[in-house]
């Protein structure tokens, strides 16, 4: 019938580098695809509409008819639309879906039923009332139990996705703008991988959404102390940036600053007004580090950023780290640091 494979000659953006296959040699009326559960089922509700979006290439065949379905568990198919794909280079396609009935635990299925080649990337179902109908926003339910709180300011990315499992893992928040096609994924200290969907400009946003200060969390040179799969300080753990890279390194941190609150005519201002928001944001704090242990290391590299955000933007306030816990010795050795 056919086969499907993960491909990466060619793909939809450099940063996005794998995407899927279906090679469909005897078609059937039943196709052949992919179906996603999400985490435990997708729940839908009755009369909502969700949108879908697959960007698509065919190899061969000319045009190629995608079935694309939500079903509920038993597979009773609750929502349907079909697309022709018909270019030999990569191109976005958009419709809606209108489940029939609610669901609590359906699936979105997305079957080839013409005969040749096509590849599938950032397949994405997506309510369409999203927290303030934002494209691309947050849930409704969720974003708005976080409103109801009223914090003060929010922390992002998260403290262990910041600092990473290695150098190669360290948060990179230029990976997290811009098109979410050109977004890259990120493999975290938990096992598993989280898309960049929700992004730098999505956090930003929320935080002005719900009138909190956003913190967003930079590494200080160093990924977390606890990878390498022992869950003991000290273990394989901490590694650093080479001093000779620390330059760029911090350049790249002063870039956020200037993203967030740089002038539309500057670079990376200019970056936040493409996407739609020409104000600052207002960013007053920075965080720099997460609960790392206190080696000489670590407060070399933390004094060389601090010293450098504190140069060029002397009101923007960075905030430290003193370790994982509230006692012990990178607690102490952390705030004799800071004082």
């Amino acid at each position: 019938m056919g086969t499907v494979s993960v491909e990466s000659a060619q793909p939809l953006h450099a940063s996005n580098p794998h995407y899927v296959e279906i090679n469909l040699e005897n078609p059937s009326q039943k196709g052949l695809g992919l179906k996603n559960s999400g985490f435990d089922g997708m729940p839908l509700k009755a009369g909502e509409a969700y949108n879908f979006s697959p960007w698509t290439r065919v190899k061969s065949g000319g045009t190629m008819p995608l079935l694309v379905q939500l079903r509920d568990a038993k597979g009773a198919v609750l929502a349907e639309t079909t697309l022709s794909a018909q270019t030999a280079s990569w191109q976005q396609y958009r419709a809606t879906l209108t489940p029939s009935a609610a669901s609590p635990d359906a699936n979105l299925v997305v079957l080839a039923t013409g005969k040749g080649i096509i590849d599938l990337n950032m397949i994405s179902l997506f309510p369409r009332k999203t927290f303030h109908n934002h494209p691309n926003g947050l849930r409704p339910n969720l974003a708005q139990t976080i409103a109801e709180l009223k914090p003060k300011f929010v922390r992002f990315p998260g403290g262990g996705m910041a600092h990473g499992y290695s150098l190669d893992n360290i948060y990179d928040w230029k990976r997290t703008i811009g098109p979410v096609e050109e977004r890259g994924d990120q493999r975290n200290l938990w096992g598993y991988y989280q898309t960049a969907g929700l992004g730098y400009f999505e956090y930003f946003q929320f935080c002005e959404d719900i009138g909190a200060k956003p913190l967003p969390v930079v590494a200080a040179g160093v990924s977390c102390q606890n990878s390498g799969g022992t869950w003991r300080i000290g273990s394989v753990g901490q590694q650093c940036v080479p001093l000779a890279h620390m330059k760029t390194y911090t350049q790249n941190i002063l870039d956020l600053i200037e993203w967030a609150n740089g002038p539309a005519t500057s670079t990376w201002g200019a970056k936040r007004a493409a996407a739609g928001h020409p104000q600052l944001f207002g960013l007053e704090y920075v965080g720099v580090g997460n609960e790392d242990k206190q080696t000489p290391e670590f407060r070399e590299r933390f004094k060389l950023i601090y010293d450098a955000v504190h140069q060029k933007y002397p009101n923007i306030e960075a905030i430290g780290t003193v370790g994982p816990t509230t006692h012990g010795e990178d607690f102490s050795q952390g705030w004799a640091f800071a004082g």
